[in-house]
């Protein structure tokens, strides 16, 4: 059974669990752009405060996936070529968007705009899931993107006019970081080989802790640990608790959830968030066309989620596949919500394959019988004996 919200429109339609997992992700999503920032404020290089972030959340998801997998476990899990996939979209997801996003908060550029730009990133996944995966957005989705997009626009518009700190390169950044991002999302989606959520996460972080050890030594910071002072302790508790477990699990989780497009979606809301904790913590709030802006993002993002997927006999095919992924994705986040599990749905399609295979031919070779047994073929005729019984006629008799 399953309780539903009673929020109007289309929040109703979603299980309450679902909609939990979206207000996470929104959340602690939101909680890296703030963390970001904290991060440049403390006396420890960002770059090898990061490294030691990404070490440190390698070694616990190490430990909880052990814990939960068993040594017998653990070396039926060792896929190595899944493990190498899954470092190549941390290498992403994780390395590559942190680091392009905090080099831009380094030289000016505000974490509300860091993630206002980021905001963009929906609609190049959009695009990307209907093309890669066949995850079908009609036009009310478009529409509703488009629109958040214009709201994020105005608010970024506002923030350049009202600080303009930043050099015009460094919001570029951010969209390095959109295109990172939404490469990794598309491939998370398309899981090989069922691993589960520790084992997928220990990999991508553990790509992270490489791009970061490579960009320190680049940038010639030391790798020695940070110092063990309060503020230091309270950015690492931060950024290793809510950015790193709470934001990445919430989004492997949610993929399965919510799809590509629909989840990504949920990223125009991360401005507004971010904007709460900057006000709070940094008291910085937007001018009147970012009091707009946001309005209008959050407008078209209830448009985008609102809108119903197209439904026709030729999307069956990436109905099917987009319902795979989701059981896919599910089971993988078996052990931070209810067990789901695909492979029994996966074994009740192979049986009744060859049964919905096989009764067509069981009828065609009854309907054969029957027509041989009435037909009344002569018995003079070798042509026909012939036919009857399936031989072949004419010559050589």
């Amino acid at each position: 059974m399953q309780l539903h919200s009673s929020t109007p429109g289309f929040f109703h339609r979603l299980p309450l669990g679902t909609l939990s997992i979206a207000a996470g992700f929104v959340l602690c999503w939101s909680s890296g752009f703030v963390g970001s920032r904290l991060a440049v404020a403390v006396d420890t290089p960002v770059l090898t405060l990061y490294v030691w972030r990404f070490a440190l959340a390698t070694l616990i998801a190490a430990l909880i996936w052990a814990a939960q997998s068993g040594p017998q476990g653990l070396r039926e899990q060792l896929a190595w070529r899944s493990l190498g996939r899954e470092a190549a979209i941390g290498s992403l997801t994780v390395g590559l968007y942190l680091l392009a996003m905090l080099v831009a908060v380094q030289q000016g550029v505000s974490a509300g705009v860091a993630s206002l730009v980021g905001a963009l990133q929906p609609l190049a996944a959009a695009g990307l899931a209907g093309l890669w995966l066949g995850e079908i957005n009609g036009r009310g989705r478009w529409i509703g993107m488009g629109v958040a997009t214009l709201g994020a626009g105005l608010c970024v518009l506002d923030d350049v006019q009202g600080v303009g700190g930043a050099p015009a390169w460094a919001y570029a950044l951010p969209v390095l970081a959109v295109a990172a991002v939404t490469l990794g999302s598309v491939m998370t989606s398309t899981p090989r080989v069922k691993l589960p959520l520790m084992a997928r996460l220990t990999a991508q972080l553990m790509a992270a802790t490489l791009v970061f050890v490579a960009a320190a030594l680049a940038a010639g910071s030391p790798l020695t640990p940070p110092a063990m002072d309060a503020e230091t302790l309270t950015v690492m508790a931060w950024l290793v608790g809510l950015a790193t477990f709470g934001g990445y699990g919430f989004f492997v989780v949610g993929l399965g959830r919510l799809g590509v497009a629909r989840l990504s979606t949920l990223i125009y809301l991360t401005p507004a968030v971010t904007l709460g904790f900057t006000a709070v913590l940094f008291d910085e709030l937007p001018g009147q066309l970012g009091w707009l802006g946001m309005a209008v993002a959050a407008a078209g993002v209830l448009m985008a989620l609102g809108s119903r997927p197209r439904s026709s006999s030729s999307t069956q095919a990436p109905d099917r596949a987009t319902s795979q992924t989701s059981s896919q994705a599910n089971m993988e986040a078996s052990h931070w919500a209810a067990q789901v599990s695909d492979a029994l749905d996966g074994e009740h399609a192979h049986q009744e394959i060859p049964k919905t295979q096989a009764r067509p031919v069981g009828e065609a070779q009854a309907s054969r019988a029957k027509i041989r047994s009435q037909t009344p073929w002569p018995s003079r005729s070798p042509r026909a004996s012939n036919l009857v019984s399936g031989r072949k006629s004419g010559r050589g008799t």
